[in-house]
């Protein structure tokens, strides 16, 4: 809000409400003037014409005609009387003395029994009537008085009103102004000495004032001077002092950086150190683990009953699992300095969790804990993503859930939270009915070293590190990671992660028993609707008890009916003692004799080997806890005799079978020189090859026709190769998906993860060899049922052919490699020469286009040309060119700027170096090739 100046102020207070009382009063004033004037007016005419007309009655009644005409003639010498007229009823005569009446501007009153006044133009009209000594009525008399002498008057009032109203509002103004002067004067005078004092000039002070409250004002604003000129002498002796301690702190200071530094020297000597100990402690405790996981898998491979085979699994979960807790260590100093990278692979996800749980199992029913999991039937068999650190972090949080529950059940619930066409974000709920934790505990659990307490810490171990890597690792899967808990009512830990879809989806087993009856009996009812759950995928009818107690009545009262059960699954708590080896027997026997129904049971270890004496009995299965869904598959096949037609993935060596027809594949690259040489040798895979120099032209040819398989250059000017596959996916269905490669010209994880996850479906890096594309195509192509890759080995493949011998240095790069070149071109001269010559005639041009762009700060242009010349000196044989581009091209990427001005020269001086190599070699002769070739 804007602050009013003080002449604003005066204006407001004085002069405004002058200007309103002054006018006001002259107004009044003036209307009260004129208002008597117009009374004055009316009341002179009004006696004027009533005495005129008693005298000419008297004339009248003396019958002296000439009297009344005297009569008249006297009163025109009234002041303004203009006119006057008589008019007798009797004789219906009229006398008049003056000239004629002006017309009236109103009618004409009709009623002369009273007197009366009429306006005209320029007068007013009077008239009276002449009454005799009877009062009767004999005549009238009219008397015309003249108004513009008394206008004259209201207009010198008027004026004399104005003339008086503008000296008091000037004398108004005049007082305002001086008063004004004599406020802002002196307070004008007093912000200038404050400004001078703020500025450092203690020594100003203010004048000698009139006016009491400035003199007040000015005395305290003399003393604040004076206050800091005393103040900033004792600032100016403290820092004098403080100045020579500062220099005897900055000798110490600098003694001890010398310690410091030396110190530091030596630190980094211990962390290198301690960097090799961990190294080859971890290689030597990886060493004996390999052996033992390496001949657990071949233990596996022989004849072992169930148990022993069971026992061996244990073995090798629990070894790959101490393999990965070795790593732990190793893997929070990479996530600290963010050189942590996830792998992006098939990740069955149902499989993942199982195996996570068989491992957890044994110490989770020594607690007597039971283990359970549901996982939406909406997620795909088949992700994409880290296989092991996803497990490393169900792992870490189900067993600290283990860890922190004395008793009841750790139930991990995955749900689907959002998909895509070729992403999920699936969310992992771990929920325990442990201690619980406090606000407080909750707010430092992720940190690194973080406990719940000492005294939990003493009670349950743990470095504290697990929590931290799974948040490390959570975030890099792009989701998030967090815990609902409140004391002694458990805790929930659930996070977040983005997984790609697997195209290759496996075909699901065909297991059909919608024809049986299965009693599901079990004290747990979450491993009931677990296990129900499973057999209802399967179009099994299940009914579900929880007391052995009620198995007779219900197996008895469906006995005989159509919905007489088959199987009874029996579940048996970890801490059940009730159930022994001879009443199972008898449950066994008494099943089969009165029902005719085989039984599963779903116990741990322990139970197990006391129910060993029954493991030969075909009318007993026994499933290990947890229940996973391919052991109760297995089980509940055997027992109802269904035969399962086993799941079949998709074989990603599909290199083997032969084609039907040519291959037709499009390739997408802004590089002139990779689109020819993608293309010849792709012609040399018996593939019929389309080439698009950029993402407009790729949709255009693909409106035309459709592709087999399509390589896709990511950084193109204009439409980029993302953008380009967006736009063709959405032409597309999901019948007539077109495999899409991704050409990039870096490996990193991070990078292929995010081009697979935007609709790609592969991605390769730059330089691609034949052996690369023959493997892409054949994988893509046989996965879509089109075609399969089995010509795509050439056979008459000729031999490399003999070079000059070229002189190179050793141990540097080259900065041209013949030979290099020569393997990138596939072993065929002319192309290499092609290519060559082609990066050759680009390279002046390349190199003005990227000094000018960095001259003139144009990183995004600077960022596309350097991409493009790193494409092109991928399959040149120009090593070292290839190198310094790209390592400018990462750090136009990363945007430091600030580091290009030196690689920038660097990449003109290698330019320079191959350019000189070229002047006055023959090109042709170097790849034994005449010129004409």
């Amino acid at each position: 809000m804007a602050h009013k100046t003080l002449k604003q102020e005066v204006w407001r207070l004085i002069l405004i409400p002058s200007l309103a009382i002054t006018l006001l009063l002259s107004a009044t004033l003036s209307y009260l003037y004129i208002s008597q004037l117009n009374k004055f007016v009316s009341h002179r005419g009004s006696m004027l014409t009533l005495k005129t007309a008693q005298l000419s009655q008297y004339a009248l009644s003396q019958n002296d005609r000439n009297m009344v005409q005297s009569i008249l003639n006297a009163s025109l010498e009234e002041p303004f009387v203009r006119a006057v007229s008589l008019h007798t009823l009797a004789d219906d005569k009229t006398w008049h003395a003056g000239p004629v009446f002006f017309p009236l501007t109103e009618a004409a009153k009709t009623d002369w029994q009273e007197p009366h006044e009429q306006n005209t133009a320029k007068s007013i009209r009077f008239s009276s009537p002449v009454v005799d000594d009877n009062d009767a009525m004999i005549g009238r008399l009219e008397l015309e008085l003249l108004t513009s002498p008394f206008l004259v008057i209201r207009y010198e009032t008027l004026l004399i009103t104005i003339l008086v109203t503008l000296l008091c509002l000037i004398l108004a103004a005049v007082l305002a102004v001086r008063l004004h002067e004599k406020i802002t004067q002196p307070l004008g005078h007093i912000r200038n000495v404050v400004q001078k004092l703020a500025a450092g000039k203690l020594h100003t002070r203010v004048d000698t004032q009139q006016s009491r409250e400035f003199t007040e004002l000015a005395a305290a604003v003399n003393n604040v001077g004076s206050s800091m000129e005393v103040t900033r002498d004792d600032m100016q002796l403290h820092m004098d002092q403080y100045t020579e301690d500062l220099r005897e702190t900055l000798e110490t200071i600098e003694i001890q950086n010398i310690e410091l530094d030396i110190a530091r020297k030596q630190a980094l000597e211990a962390s290198r150190i301690k960097s090799e100990f961990l190294a080859n402690t971890s290689h030597e405790i990886r060493t004996p683990l390999n052996g033992i996981l390496g001949f657990t898998n071949l233990t596996l491979k022989t004849e072992l009953d169930e148990q022993q085979r069971d026992y061996l699994n244990t073995i090798r979960d629990s070894a790959q699992n101490l393999l990965t807790i070795i790593n732990d260590i190793l893997d929070f100093s990479k996530i600290e300095a963010g050189k942590l990278t996830l792998d992006y692979a098939p990740l069955q996800l149902r499989r993942v969790v199982e195996e996570t749980l068989h491992i957890l199992a044994p110490d989770a029913h020594e607690k007597h804990i039971q283990l359970i999991n549901y996982i939406d039937q909406e997620i795909p068999a088949c992700l994409l993503g880290d296989p092991l650190r996803f497990k490393q972090i169900l792992s870490n949080l189900t067993s600290n859930a283990i860890k922190f529950s004395p008793k009841g059940n750790i139930v991990i619930n995955i749900g689907l939270v959002s998909k895509t066409e070729s992403q999920v974000v699936i969310r992992v709920e771990v929920r325990d009915q442990g201690i619980g934790l406090s606000n407080e505990q909750k707010e430092g659990l992720f940190k690194a070293f973080a406990q719940v307490d000492n005294s939990s810490s003493r009670e349950h171990g743990g470095t504290g590190l697990g929590l931290a890597i799974c948040k490390g690792l959570v975030e890099r899967m792009g989701g998030e990671i967090d815990v609902d808990s409140e004391p002694e009512k458990g805790s929930v830990f659930w996070f977040t992660a983005k997984l790609g879809i697997d195209k290759r989806q496996p075909i699901h087993a065909a297991f059909n028993v919608q024809e049986q009856h299965i009693l599901v009996c079990g004290e747990n009812p979450q491993v009931n609707a677990q296990i129900t759950g499973m057999l209802h995928r399967w179009q099994a009818h299940c009914h579900s008890i929880t007391t052995i107690h009620d198995i007779f009545p219900v197996l008895r009262q469906a006995h005989n009916t159509p919905q007489a059960f088959s199987l009874v699954i029996l579940d048996i708590a970890p801490e059940d003692r009730k159930i022994k080896p001879i009443f199972l027997q008898n449950l066994i026997e008494q099943f089969e004799v009165e029902f005719g129904c085989d039984v599963i049971v779903c116990c741990t270890t322990t139970h197990q080997r006391q129910f060993k004496n029954q493991a030969d009995n075909p009318r007993l299965t026994v499933i290990n806890k947890p229940v996973t869904v391919d052991s109760l598959q297995q089980a509940v096949s055997r027992q109802l005799n269904i035969q399962v037609r086993e799941a079949r993935p998709l074989d990603n060596n599909t290199d083997a079978i032969p084609f039907r027809s040519a291959i037709s594949v499009l390739i997408v690259d802004d590089n002139a020189a990779n689109l020819q040489l993608a293309a010849e040798l792709l012609r040399g895979l018996n593939t019929k090859v389309v080439t698009a120099s950029s993402g407009k032209q790729a949709l255009e040819l693909c409106e035309l026709g459709k592709f087999d398989i399509i390589f896709m250059d990511i950084q193109m000017p204009g439409m980029d190769g993302l953008e380009t596959t967006r736009r063709i996916r959405e032409t597309e269905s999901d019948k007539e998906r077109t495999p899409i490669i991704a050409l990039t010209a870096h490996s990193m994880t991070e990078q292929k993860s995010e081009l697979l996850i935007a609709g790609m479906d592969d991605c390769v890096s730059k330089p691609v060899s034949e052996n690369q594309l023959a493997h892409i195509i054949s994988r893509w192509t046989a996965m879509s049922g089109k075609k399969d890759a089995g010509s795509l080995a050439t056979s008459n493949r000729s031999a490399p052919p003999l070079l000059p011998a070229v002189t190179q240095a050793p141990d540097d790069l080259a900065t041209v490699d013949i030979a290099l070149g020569l393997q990138l071109a596939n072993f065929k001269p002319a192309l290499a020469r092609d290519m060559l010559k082609m990066l050759l005639e680009n390279l002046p041009s390349e190199l003005a286009d990227i000094n000018k762009a960095f001259r003139d700060n144009d990183f995004l242009h600077l960022e596309e040309r350097v991409h493009r010349m790193y494409g092109s000196s991928c399959y040149c044989g120009v090593p070292r060119l290839k190198k310094i581009s790209s390592l400018l091209d990462k750090l136009l990427q990363a945007k430091q700027y600030n580091q290009t001005e030196e690689v920038i020269a660097s990449l003109n001086l290698i330019i320079e170096d191959i350019l000189l190599w070229a002047k006055g070699k023959d090109i042709d002769a170097l790849f034994g090739l005449s010129p004409n070739k």
